[in-house]
């Protein structure tokens, strides 16, 4: 009797064990080396987790359907004026990684974000130029280095962060980029949470480590990759 209760406690406990790792391996913050503000004046607009797995209100856990709606409108006037300035437009989307993320995912959340997804592209009701789409399989969008192979090529030191979800992806890369020396900033607006009073202390957080609430169009604070060609030497 007290074998066999052993017996089954131990592949449970391990299995139990292996999803809290698994669970904060996938929240986990990159590291990086710090960035030269002075070299890199230009902003980037990140989109985080806005595909139709996450943004559809036809799936299990949806956003409200207003919040959705306003919010896309916000991120749309933010690239509006990206594409205006040339500051680059860099789309983060998920793609969950390994099989046994794949099937809590597929368990729990309808497999949205596995790689079989029928909803893994941006949701088309963002409108405007994305410059560059980067598919990051964790959290923090910093453990993809094409990140910062990206915004170190645009010269950038300024991030404007929105998406969803406030409170994991959004968070997580928003830590690793202040981390990194980044002037990031977000705004309610622009930032989908399932849980708003979660988002609340997870924003207050974001705030003590240096995160500015409130995004400034500022015209003209971005060089686009356009004009800097035109200013090269032949």
């Amino acid at each position: 009797m007290w074998l066999t209760m052993i017996l089954i406690a131990i592949p449970l406990i391990a299995l139990i064990a292996y999803t809290l790792y698994g669970h904060r391996r996938h929240l986990a913050i990159s590291t990086g080396p710090k960035i030269d503000p002075a070299s890199r004046p230009n902003t980037a607009l990140l989109l985080i987790d806005l595909q139709d797995d996450f943004t559809s209100d036809s799936a299990k856990h949806t956003y409200p359907a207003d919040a959705m709606t306003n919010g896309i409108m916000a991120i749309n006037k933010l690239v509006e004026t990206a594409n205006a300035n040339g500051s680059p437009v860099i789309s983060i989307r998920q793609t969950f990684a390994g099989w046994y993320i794949n099937v809590l995912v597929k368990l729990l959340n309808e497999g949205r974000g596995s790689p079989k997804s029928k909803g893994l592209d941006i949701d088309a009701r963002i409108d405007g130029d994305i410059d560059h789409d980067i598919v990051k399989s964790r959290a923090d969008a910093f453990h993809e280095p094409e990140l910062s192979r990206v915004l170190d090529r645009h010269h950038v030191g300024k991030l404007i962060v929105v998406g969803l979800d406030g409170d994991f992806c959004v968070n997580a890369t928003m830590k690793a980029a202040l981390d990194r020396g980044y002037d990031v900033s977000f705004s309610d607006a622009t930032t989908l949470a399932h849980n708003p009073q979660s988002w609340r202390k997870t924003k207050s957080r974001l705030i003590a480590l240096g995160a500015k609430d409130g995004i400034e169009e500022k015209p003209g604070d971005a060089v686009s990759d356009r004009t800097t060609k035109q200013n090269e030497p032949a």
